[in-house]
């Protein structure tokens, strides 16, 4: 057999093992992974539990992934080989992303790229699942390489390697996450919640007092309070103070998205001053009957 006849007849096996591997496994991921304006489509997902650091690891390839290379110790390294595209999310017990590592072949290795720059919006799966949406704050730099990725996702959780789900399994989660998350899920600007932050944002930007304290749950004041290293209940005059710092640097604050629960809803936040922007959230709750601010945190 020739050079030629074995390299078609080797990258018809690959190919052929692809097709076996697909038939067998459901897709349970969809979203992108954008590589220097080159854009790949993502579509499996797999999960595993990390007791040393309490963290649970979330592969989500282009293609499927077999049981024997999942268990195997160098699967980065063979998913940086090729012809894989895909990312590891590392979500901590705070149910936050702190790492997500990309392989593609525009990247000379596997690239891990930690810190706040990731959206994470867990969903309420059964025991043993982990499922949401994540995302890139905004656009990435590795030296002169740009990406940016966007995922939705769920998965049961290998208490030693990355498991493989039944197709039957997948079907069931995915029936529950559709009719659930669905109604979870707030537009990018947030909805009447957004509406409501944002007056409560032009409040705070004109130090209006009067308005701000009737847009706070008793919680945020008495928070506030202690704080300022105010008497209860929250003056005007310690809000005022507290508002002026809270606008610095002034900037333009947008509502991203978020998620709205029965205990309340969290609100996705970009605030852009000059070329700097930060990301921030915030929780709103019902009292009585009207949404009020009930936290905000910015990094």
């Amino acid at each position: 057999m020739s050079y030629v006849s074995r390299a078609a007849f080797a990258a018809a096996s690959i190919l052929f093992a692809f097709s076996v591997v697909a038939a067998e496994q459901s897709s349970n991921a969809s979203g992108t992974l954008k590589v220097n304006g080159f854009t790949t489509n993502l579509h499996y997902a797999y999960a595993r539990h990390d007791a040393q650091d309490n963290t649970t690891r979330v592969l989500i390839t282009n293609r499927p992934v077999d049981a024997g290379m999942l268990a195997d110790e160098s699967l980065r390294g063979r998913l940086a080989q090729g012809p894989f595209t895909a990312i590891e999310l590392i979500v901590n017990s705070n149910n936050e992303v702190e790492t997500v590592t990309v392989f593609d072949k525009r990247f000379d290795m596997p690239t891990p790229t930690t810190g706040f720059s990731f959206w994470y919006e867990p969903y309420k799966m059964t025991e043993g699942w982990v499922g949401g949406r994540s995302r890139t704050k905004q656009g990435q730099s590795f030296f002169k390489t740009k990406w940016e990725y966007d995922v939705a996702f769920f998965a049961p959780v290998g208490q030693k390697t990355f498991e493989v789900a039944s197709v039957s399994a997948i079907a069931a989660q995915r029936k529950t996450v559709d009719a659930r998350e669905s109604k979870r899920a707030l537009p990018p600007n947030g909805g009447e919640e957004g509406g409501v932050y944002l007056a409560y944002r032009r409040n705070l930007e004109a130090k209006n007092t009067k308005a701000l304290l009737d847009q706070m749950t008793p919680s945020m004041k008495s928070a506030i309070a202690e704080q300022m290293h105010a008497s209860q209940p929250l003056s005007e005059s310690a809000l005022e103070s507290w508002a002026f710092m809270q606008s610095m640097p002034p900037g333009k604050v947008e509502v991203v998205g978020g998620t709205r629960d029965a205990v309340g809803t969290t609100l996705e936040l970009r605030k852009t001053s000059g070329e700097r922007q930060t990301f921030g959230t915030a929780k709103l709750v019902k009292d009585q009957g009207a949404w009020k601010v009930t936290e905000e945190r910015w990094r």
